[in-house]
């Protein structure tokens, strides 16, 4: 990766342990509390094997630990836990990046 004028390498520049797919699909979160099935939605916006990245008009913290349902097929969750998050700002909607923590099963994008 490179800077804006293309000449010093970027030192900070760190590779990822799987490749990112671009994916848009509905998702339910689940927030870990003691509250019963504390629901929001979300959509994401890419995954790979160890995490997604999900817009949400729902704010969240990082180090809060929930579980990604997908709508069409409510057996299949992820446990995961919110490790970064950002503000899209053009539509209202915020961002925040998910780490699985139980190992994804394979085809999650299906």
């Amino acid at each position: 990766m490179y800077t804006l004028f293309g000449m010093i390498p970027d030192a900070y520049a760190v590779p990822r342990r799987s490749e990112r797919k671009p994916l848009r699909k509905a998702v339910v979160l689940m927030v870990e509390s003691d509250d019963p099935e504390t629901l929001h939605e979300g959509e994401t916006v890419d995954m790979s094997e160890h995490g997604a990245r999900i817009e949400t008009e729902t704010p969240f913290a990082p180090g809060q630990t929930l579980n990604l349902i997908q709508p069409d097929d409510p057996t299949r969750s992820l446990r995961c836990m919110v490790v970064w998050t950002g503000d899209v700002s053009s539509d209202g909607h915020d961002q925040i990046g998910l780490q699985f923590l139980d190992p994804a099963p394979g085809n999650i994008e299906n």
